[in-house]
């Protein structure tokens, strides 16, 4: 049986061990700290349009050679099987990669989504049209105001929305939102309409749905919860090698073999990228790209343009050839057994559209590659 080792505990890992588990390998997730996942507002940006992220020759689905229909074959069974192993954990999502969707945030403003918990997808704001909205406010917690939600969702979308506040008395003085955590949701006074609570509450009413959050948010903590079930909790520090191949991995007590690695480490909140004067690759030394070029090629320009455009500064990372080998900057596979998926990836904007669609479908596919060593 091939034994594959996972370092990362983010949604790309949790989708390598899967694919891994389901082609029969032996699987063990190691996990130093929840990552970016665990920040995530409620709604999973999957992917827009396949056939233009295919024009761009560094976008990490681009690299992996497969062309539109295969992706979408790909991405079908991907998120399908992601889904459902959530569900198996008691996290229940609804959408899928082809549909997207608009939801409000605590803010009432619009947020695209593909994928949301099950919780949220009432909200969704073309089946609020025409229906009387409440949103639920609580006086206690001060930085959430449910009137202004209310003005926003009347003035930005045209929803009949208005506030009610519902007192908790048991809260503590200047609440905030984190402590409505795992409570109870609150009944309304009113009736007849569509009720938006702030996140967090639990046993919402059957026309209730929560609104998108700001971090830190109780939908990324309910998804960390789930895909960090079974991680090892631990800090990879060093690595074995021999002939071209990592045989070890180690912590500080306690030493990983493996037949094939997969590094989703995430950016720079998971630990993945360290970004100073240059952005670097902190576990293995591995070539950081941005645009197909090797980032160390560029300089101190690089780490200048996240003053000028984060989104094109958030493009820097890893550069893989087809089979998410990580590369070289002479385009060489430096480890055979090494892959690598999700946000350490570079040539993507990973907060844009395509923010859950990389770390799902790379980790996904890295994980069978990983498991035929």
């Amino acid at each position: 049986m091939t034994t594959v080792l996972v370092i990362g505990g983010g949604i790309a890992g949790y989708c390598a061990a899967l694919a891994a588990r389901r082609d029969g390998a032996e699987v063990t997730v190691v996990a130093r700290a929840p990552g970016a996942t665990a920040l995530y507002a409620g709604g999973m940006e999957i992917i827009d349009e396949i056939e233009s992220i295919l024009q761009r020759p560094n976008h990490p689905l681009t690299r992996l050679g497969i062309d539109a229909v295969g992706l979408a074959t790909e991405l079908d069974t991907a998120v399908s099987t992601l889904l459902l192993a959530l569900r198996k954990e008691g996290l229940k999502f609804e959408g899928g990669w082809r549909n997207r969707g608009l939801y409000a945030d605590i803010h009432g403003l619009a947020r695209p989504a593909n994928v949301v918990p099950e919780t949220v997808a009432r909200g969704e704001l073309g089946a609020l049209s025409g229906k009387r909205v409440a949103v639920i406010g609580v006086p206690e917690v001060g930085d959430y105001d449910a009137r202004s939600t209310a003005l926003a969702l009347k003035e930005l979308h045209g929803i009949d929305a208005f506030a009610e506040e519902v007192s908790i008395a048991e809260l503590p003085t200047a609440a905030a939102l984190t402590d409505l955590y795992g409570r109870r949701a609150p009944a309304p006074r009113a009736r007849g309409a569509a009720i938006a609570y702030p996140p967090g509450f639990t046993n919402l009413p059957d026309d209730g749905f929560e609104l998108l959050a700001s971090p830190p948010s109780p939908h990324g903590w309910r998804l960390q919860q789930a895909i960090g079930l079974g991680a090892v909790h631990g800090e990879i520090i060093s690595f074995e090698t021999a002939r071209g191949r990592i045989t070890a991995a180690r912590s500080a007590d306690r030493a990983f073999h493996a037949d094939a690695i997969v590094l989703a480490t995430g950016r720079h909140i998971g630990g993945g990228l360290h970004a100073a004067r240059s952005t670097t690759e902190p576990l293995l030394g591995l070539s950081v790209f941005y645009e197909g070029r090797p980032a160390e090629s560029l300089g101190s320009r690089l780490h200048h343009l996240k003053y000028i455009d984060a989104s094109e500064e958030m493009r820097i990372g890893l550069m893989t050839d087809r089979r998410l080998h990580p590369l070289d900057e002479d385009g060489s596979v430096p480890y055979a057994n090494l892959y690598a998926a999700g946000a350490v990836l570079g040539g993507y904007d990973y907060a844009g559209p395509c923010g859950f669609g990389v770390p799902i479908l790379t980790g996904w596919l890295a994980g069978r590659y990983a498991a035929k060593q």
